[in-house]
């Protein structure tokens, strides 16, 4: 699929497209996040209201599917949830040795873990599963996630519209 398609795709369901696609990446991170906002701020952001509609559209997406994981994890358990990943997850990318990192990571800081983590590209998509398994508290999983992916999607989004008015 090219830009240009993925862009009319988007542009014929609008905003409910953005989201749906901002959740659908957290579950399938075929195409790093970083290039699908960079592509989204250049085709689909005409202004700063565009910005500002786009930001809130990928960070609900992405909220979304970040609690679809965290509901995962939940439900899962910790056994449960390493056995899965180490027989599911190298289909996409998460080796049991970095499922490990993450759940260590965890136990310590999960605050911190789940908003610095929607910033760092590779643990971003996976983050949420620990977050489930050790019960971190709903609200302030939504917090961190919503402050983290603010930070993360603002970003590239932004970058893609400089990128738009200066072609």
């Amino acid at each position: 699929m090219t830009a240009e398609n993925l862009a009319a795709l988007i542009a014929g369901h609008a905003v409910l497209g953005v989201v749906l696609l901002a959740i659908v990446e957290k579950f399938l991170p075929m195409v790093p996040s970083s290039a699908l906002l960079v592509l989204l701020g250049m085709k689909t952001v005409a202004g700063p209201g565009d910005l500002a509609l786009m930001l809130a559209a990928t960070t609900i997406g992405s909220s979304l599917g970040c609690l679809g994981l965290y509901a995962l994890g939940r439900a899962l358990g910790e056994a449960r949830c390493a056995a899965f990943v180490a027989r599911y997850g190298r289909y996409v990318s998460l080796s049991p040795a970095r499922y490990d990192r993450l759940v260590e990571t965890y136990r310590r800081r999960h605050f911190q873990v789940t908003l610095l983590g929607q910033t760092i590209p590779a643990a971003r998509a996976y983050l949420p599963l620990p977050a489930g398994i050790f019960r971190m508290a709903p609200g302030r999983f939504v917090l961190a996630i919503l402050l983290g992916t603010s930070i993360w999607n603002g970003g590239f989004l932004t970058l893609g519209y400089v990128m738009r008015l200066g072609a």
